[in-house]
């Protein structure tokens, strides 16, 4: 969210052409209740924004228990050393100056995406780590994997073989 038009339509325009999905909003409050009713997986935060600045609504985030775990890299022009510690220590994930770096903006963000997957696979992985313990322990608990199953990456692959690994074996 940037309060200037012309910069959310850059910022737009660049992401989108990194294949990203946007939304956008001019100041704090308008992105809270978007957020909120919303599915977002990063959220850039202008600190300089008229009512809600930056700050505010980056302690409202992180104070809200549907939005803290949402990643939020902030970007300002104000390039003080103490404005970036702020909004580190206020749990921002990044800081990037403006005018913004396009390749470093879209770096940055790819690897906060890219994090949040390895967290969801690393998720997934334990699920069928515990279907495997329950499986040695006697048998595949009934619809265990089946969410999993539905998926079509590795670890879908890897549940729908479990399934077929259970069926078989509860058969013998």
């Amino acid at each position: 969210m940037d309060d200037d038009r012309t910069n959310r339509m850059m910022l737009t325009y660049r992401l989108e052409m990194a294949g990203l999905e946007t939304a956008t909003s001019e100041n704090g409050l308008e992105a809270l209740q978007m957020l909120r009713e919303g599915e977002f997986d990063v959220v850039l935060l202008d600190i300089l924004m008229p009512g809600m600045d930056g700050y505010a609504t980056l302690d409202l985030m992180k104070h809200d228990q549907q939005l803290s775990r949402t990643p939020v890299i902030m970007m300002s022009a104000v390039g003080d050393l103490d404005s970036v510690v702020r909004c580190l220590e206020m749990g921002a994930e990044d800081y990037l100056p403006k005018p913004l770096d396009h390749l470093l903006l879209t770096s940055r963000v790819d690897n906060i995406l890219l994090k949040i997957r390895l967290e969801q696979v690393e998720r997934e992985l334990g699920s069928i780590a515990d279907a495997v313990q329950a499986m040695t322990g006697g048998a595949l608990p009934a619809g265990a994997l089946d969410q999993l199953a539905g998926q079509t990456d590795s670890v879908g692959h890897l549940a729908r073989q479990l399934q077929q690994l259970a069926a078989v074996t509860s058969k013998q």
